[in-house]
Order: structure tokens, then C-alpha cells, then sequence
């Protein structure tokens, strides 16, 4: 029998220990942007922008404001996008969770270890709102925080 990893061989799905937290660290001027703890994972995730082009990416990390994604594509800041995350399942070999959320990119800047546009992307809307829910779950409920 195949199992999810089996079906994925790039590994753009992930496994149930896929998501990690970050420990954030203040930038120089002493000031925190970021307003809840991400997580780094390798979840696939593809990207429309301004609602054309659908585009293949992977996450970098994520929270329940925003994400950061790896790309192909250099975009430039306050352009509408919206993403389909693709969350793999940690019950068994079942397809993933799809959520569909809306956002805006904040920056783009070249990432050479992985010779890829990393994308900063801040949510405005989820498609429904108990995706927002469902994010959360996953994220905090299946692996430690870091403080």
C-alpha cells in the first residue's frame, strides 16, 4: 500500500512532524513586527496573483497573520495574491487540507540557499472562517512552543 510519502517523492507535503516553531529574535532597532510565533514548515502551497497566474511554492514558515513562501517568481510588495495551502494529514494516508486565504505581499527578497524568491505575505481574509480555526489547531496543538 502507498502511502502519502510514497505519492511525494519532493517531500511538498510534509509529514506530522513538519512544522517546528521559530524562535524570534527582535530586530536591531529593538522593535518586534511579528505578532504571534511562526512555525516553519514545508507545506506546498500554490499562488495566484491578482487573481491569475497559479504559481507552484512551497512554505517557509507560517502563522495565523502571514507566511513566508518560497517561489519562482520575483513579486513586488502590496500585490494581491491568494493561496491554496495544501496541509498533509496527521492521521494516516489521507489527502491534505486545503485552505484558501487571501493576502498581500509585504516583500520579496532573494533567497540563495535555496536559489528562490522568499515572499512575505500578510493574510487579510480566509475563504472560511473556520480554516482560521483549523490552522491554529494544527499549528499549536501537535508540537511545543519554543520561548
Amino acid at each position: 500500500m502507498m502511502t502519502s510519502v510514497d505519492n511525494d517523492p519532493l517531500g511538498v507535503f510534509g509529514a506530522s512532524s513538519d512544522v517546528e516553531p521559530i524562535e524570534s529574535f527582535p530586530p536591531e532597532d529593538g522593535r518586534e513586527h511579528r505578532r504571534e510565533t511562526r512555525y516553519r514548515v514545508t507545506w506546498k502551497v500554490d499562488i495566484a496573483i491578482e487573481g491569475q497566474d497559479l504559481h507552484d511554492g512551497r512554505l517557509n514558515d507560517i502563522s495565523l497573520h502571514g507566511a513566508s513562501i518560497l517561489l519562482g517568481r520575483n513579486l513586488k510588495a502590496d500585490t494581491e495574491v491568494t493561496l491554496r495551502i495544501y496541509i498533509p494529514s496527521i492521521t494516516g494516508p489521507y489527502p491534505p487540507t486545503v485552505l484558501t486565504v487571501h493576502g498581500m505581499t509585504r516583500y520579496t527578497v532573494h533567497d540563495s540557499d535555496d536559489l528562490l524568491f522568499r515572499v512575505g505575505i500578510a493574510f487579510t481574509e480566509f475563504d472560511m472562517v473556520s480554516d482560521r480555526g483549523y490552522l491554529d489547531a494544527r499549528l499549536t496543538s501537535h508540537h511545543l512552543e519554543i520561548t
